[in-house]
């Protein structure tokens, strides 16, 4: 069953980054870095996704530091395996306009009359809800939350009522080319390698 949707305020306090500000995406390597999903006939599977299909969402972050929590290291689980980061890359983009996304943070969260869970629990059915009836109510761009294991670190879930001609892909870098930066976020985050994802394929050894 469908969270219900919340009752909002008139009024909601609103972040806005001017065009140019760098945004970091960490995705898929065979993914184009932009990307607003879920995909067509896919159920909802991220915390702000649309609950029905009725908008699409990219998620970025302020940082690498903070799309890579965000993304990697998302689930309580501090073991990581390693074919799961490599498959990935990070991009900066860049948007052409300014964005204009509510504020779920900080003063946000009081006005919105939601508290911190609805960034940070595991049932994603009210922030669904949530995003639903913030894209509904208001004309935004998408809205600006703290990551779920680091709470220093600005996340951003973009709409689709931005273009993708709205963004500039400024430039897309593999995590397997830069294995020593990974293991720096992960130490970061008290997080390790998943040693059994790291064994080599005994069959092809000589």
């Amino acid at each position: 069953m469908a969270s219900p949707a919340p009752d909002l305020p008139d009024e909601c306090l609103a972040i806005r980054l001017d065009p140019g500000t760098p945004l970091v995406r960490v995705h898929h390597k065979d993914n184009g870095p932009v990307w607003f999903g879920p995909a067509k006939g896919a159920l909802p599977g991220s915390r702000f996704d649309a609950p029905g299909g009725e908008f699409g969402t990219l998620y970025v972050a302020d940082t690498l530091k903070g799309a890579f929590v965000e993304t990697v290291l998302r689930k309580a689980n501090r073991i990581v395996a390693r074919p799961f980061v490599e498959q990935r890359a990070f991009s900066v983009l860049r948007p052409k306009r300014e964005l204009t996304l509510v504020q779920v943070h900080g003063d946000g969260l009081i006005q919105l009359g939601v508290t911190s869970d609805i960034c940070a629990g595991d049932d994603y059915g009210p922030s669904q809800a949530l995003a639903l009836a913030l894209h509904t109510k208001f004309p935004l761009d998408g809205l600006a939350y703290r990551a779920r294991h680091n709470n220093d670190e600005i996340c951003f879930a973009v709409n689709d009522r931005v273009a993708v001609d709205d963004l500039e892909i400024v430039e897309t870098s593999l995590f397997s080319d830069h294995r020593s930066l990974v293991d720096a976020l992960l130490r970061r985050h008290g997080a390790a390698w998943d040693p059994a994802s790291t064994l080599p394929d005994l069959s092809k050894l000589p």
